[in-house]
């Protein structure tokens, strides 16, 4: 069953309404509970399928999403993928410049 989708823009932060509030990760995927949902067709990825966060703050995250930038131009991914891609590390790079007081060392807290 296909539901509505309706995005609003909230000041630093974009949600998607599908059916009952979800928080967007990004311009493709969304939380719902506890699955990550792709926001185009509702689809949920399966809990036994490996996903990665990494966060704005991570002070060599921008350093992946560059490389794997590049790496999707190599395997020639179409607009969809590239405008994804350009736009994640332009939020990543808007939010080291504007909180540099953030950035951390990946698992520098151990968790805590």
């Amino acid at each position: 069953m296909r539901r509505e989708i309706v995005a609003c823009i909230i000041p630093a932060y974009t949600y998607t309404l599908i059916g009952d509030f979800m928080r967007a990760i990004d311009g493709k995927f969304a939380i719902d509970g506890d699955e990550i949902v792709k926001i185009s067709n509702g689809d949920k990825i399966p809990h036994d399928e490996p996903v990665i966060v990494l966060r704005a703050r991570d002070h060599i995250a921008l350093y992946a999403l560059r490389a794997y930038r590049a790496m999707c131009i190599v395997d020639k991914c179409n607009d969809y993928q590239m405008n994804g891609i350009d736009e994640v590390i332009a939020k990543f790079e808007e939010f080291k410049k504007n909180n540099p007081e953030k950035m951390k060392q990946p698992g520098i807290t151990r968790g805590i």
